[in-house]
């Protein structure tokens, strides 16, 4: 297995690259973009964690099932949960037409409010994480 510190610190620096993306694209009005990337962020923050953690092999990508297995570890995560499972549907949606109904597309489905919440919704995971 490789070094789960050396691994977790390559997921973290993922996840604060993709953060700093959602951040820009929610200063460039891309709202859908910036909901993807916060949760792809929140994602591989929390796939970081429980590499640092032991595990070996997370194939999860749901934020609300990542923040569950996350909290056997540590419990304060539970509390996330809830805020957490927002950014679930950002996984797919916010990038692909044949996920909306027609005549929608995904950048013009999402607004300056949605993108704010998911860009703070993955701020306070990357703080509870890394804390």
């Amino acid at each position: 297995m490789k070094n789960p510190k050396e691994e977790a610190k390559r997921w973290f620096a993922q996840a604060d690259f993709d953060l700093k993306e959602a951040e820009t694209c929610l200063v460039r009005r891309s709202f859908a973009y910036a909901c993807f990337f916060s949760e792809q962020s929140a994602q591989k923050f929390i796939k970081g964690f429980l590499i640092l953690n032991g595990e070996r092999f997370v194939p999860l990508h749901s934020i609300k099932e990542l923040l569950e297995k996350a909290s056997t570890y540590e419990k304060s995560l539970k509390k996330y949960i809830q805020e957490g499972q927002k950014l679930d549907r950002y996984y797919l949606i916010t990038r692909y037409p044949d996920a909306l109904p027609t005549p929608s597309v995904p950048f013009e489905s999402y607004g300056i409010i949605e993108a704010k919440e998911a860009v703070e919704i993955a701020q306070k995971i990357k703080k509870a994480i890394m804390m």
